[in-house]
């Protein structure tokens, strides 16, 4: 499988880059792009502040490669990955594949976040091109002949499901592979291409 991570966050703080041939087992790390000293987003990354709601922080982010990678709710917001900021906000990285982050203000203090052994990616690149987003929070319906699975990731076109005791995708082969459910119910197989994970600068 090749596995991809797409670019930078804050200071001191930044999203890394995982890139590996597609055969690997172990990715290769490239290097994260630099960020500024004072809490900013690096040149070439927007940051847009929320304007409305206010966050809470309590859980580790499960698509973190690195400690200290927050999530954070409500599950409106749609906030999977988020990094300490200044004045009491967040940054936080909601499409892993674009250089925007969202500037939120969290109420209460921040977790103590440990990244999990295995991260969950918080987005999915199939086979094909079909790209998929980690869910978070909200009621998925159950499906035929599978009623026990859950809803891991949304995908342009269905649902990526999948026992409840993982995430949704088989480690077990060099490639990767996942469940999609189609728009009539029906359960095909798909490999992964691409697997975006969190990660800090060093």
């Amino acid at each position: 499988m090749r596995t991809a991570l797409v670019g930078l966050l804050l200071a001191p703080l930044a999203l890394l880059g995982l890139v590996g041939p597609a055969d690997a087992h172990e990715p290769e790390v490239s290097p994260a792009t630099q960020v500024t000293a004072d809490g900013h987003a690096a040149p070439g990354w927007q940051v847009h502040r929320e304007k409305e709601g206010t966050a809470t922080c309590s859980d580790a982010a499960v698509s973190a490669v690195d400690d200290g990678i927050l999530s954070c709710y409500p599950s409106a917001l749609y906030l999977p990955s988020c990094w300490p900021s200044a004045h009491h906000t967040v940054l936080c990285l909601r499409d892993a594949t674009a250089k925007e982050l969202v500037r939120v203000r969290y109420r209460g203090a921040l977790a103590d976040a440990t990244a999990p052994d295995q991260p969950s990616p918080q987005a999915l690149t199939l086979a094909g091109g079909q790209r998929c987003t980690l869910r978070v929070g909200g009621a998925w319906g159950t499906i035929p002949h599978h009623r026990s699975w859950l809803g891991f990731y949304s995908c342009a076109h269905g649902s990526l499901y999948g026992p409840p005791n993982g995430d949704g995708i088989r480690r077990t082969d060099a490639a990767w592979r996942v469940h999609l459910v189609r728009a009539d119910n029906s359960v095909v197989r798909r490999s992964v291409r691409t697997a975006y994970v969190i990660g800090t600068a060093a």
